[in-house]
């Protein structure tokens, strides 16, 4: 961020958002404008705020700000606390002054209180890189060196990270066949054979979790929006492209009702603007939620021409 105070435009979001969006491809076809991808894998709304509160804080003052959402944003997901993981991925730089941003997204007074013990206490965020430090001193402060070498060396002209996969996941097969397509490649020593590993582990994770819109997490990203606009930027929510033809993953149902809410949050708030969704076949996709190059290219493409 520090390298780039003059970004106008910054996207949010988890590991779609990461891979999908190709910031140098964006700022080489954008003359005059710059953008930061914060994209952070198994990212949330608390980390999308602080990214952005962050971004302020630097100088950064954008004109528009993208939030690339999963459908599955507005459900819970059984044995896994969003909220938790955020506070764990945003350990090193959370205070007691993150608390009031902290409360607006916890859904009751015990969920906030489990929470806020360590963040207010910092120390208790970082137990086991404590008992790491005092066992392995020397090899601690090898690895801040080279850390913070690899920071320095950052310039306003270095490349920005990118991903760039082109594997498709068209080249997997049907998806309800995976383990049997799998069995063959193998016995053919198939250098696919890690790229569709790859597809079935998200695939499997994905399909037929039990999602149902919840209220608390409707609320949650209403309140991100919120804070969002209050920059002064223009706010866009992008829906990120994903590949399920066999609504394995997001029923119909599901899709319904998350689109109907989502409707209804973006004209409940002046300054943000629902886009129409992308949609991918799956030569864009490297697996059933995650662009490839070619998909990358052309999705970066689609936002550059809608929020210029």
């Amino acid at each position: 961020m520090r390298v780039h105070p003059e970004a106008d435009l910054l996207v949010l979001g988890n590991s779609t958002a990461a891979e999908g969006f190709l910031v140098n491809y964006f700022n080489a076809h954008a003359p005059g404008h710059t953008a930061l991808n914060l994209g952070i894998p198994s990212g949330n709304v608390l980390l999308f705020d602080r990214m952005t509160a962050m971004a302020v804080r630097e100088g950064i003052r954008p004109r528009s700000i993208v939030l690339m959402l999963m459908q599955d944003i507005f459900s819970k997901r059984e044995g896994f606390n969003f909220l938790r993981n955020d506070v764990t991925l945003l350990k090193t730089v959370l205070s007691a002054s993150d608390l009031p941003t902290l409360a607006t997204y916890a859904e009751d007074t015990r969920e906030f209180a489990d929470l806020a013990v360590p963040v207010a206490l910092r120390p208790a965020l970082f137990r086991a890189e404590l008992r790491d430090f005092f066992s392995h001193p020397a090899a601690r402060f090898e690895n801040s060196r080279t850390v913070r070498k690899y920071l320095d060396d950052f310039a306003k002209d270095t490349p920005m990270p990118e991903a760039n996969r082109p594997f498709a996941i068209c080249d997997a097969g049907p998806l309800d066949q995976l383990p049997a397509t799998l069995e063959r490649l193998r016995k053919e020593n198939s250098p696919s054979v890690p790229d569709i590993e790859r597809v079935k582990v998200g695939y499997d994770a994905m399909k037929n979790q039990p999602l149902q819109v919840d209220p608390v997490r409707v609320e949650r990203v209403h309140r991100l929006l919120q804070h969002l606009t209050a920059t002064g930027a223009k706010v866009y929510i992008a829906e990120a492209p994903y590949y399920d033809p066999d609504f394995a993953q997001y029923p119909a149902e599901y899709r319904r009702t998350f689109f109907a809410f989502l409707v209804a949050v973006a004209k409940s708030l002046p300054g943000v603007t629902l886009l129409p969704a992308l949609e991918a076949d799956c030569s864009m996709m490297t697996d059933t939620l995650h662009l490839n190059r070619k998909g990358g290219e052309l999705f970066t493409e689609y936002l550059r021409r809608r929020v210029l």
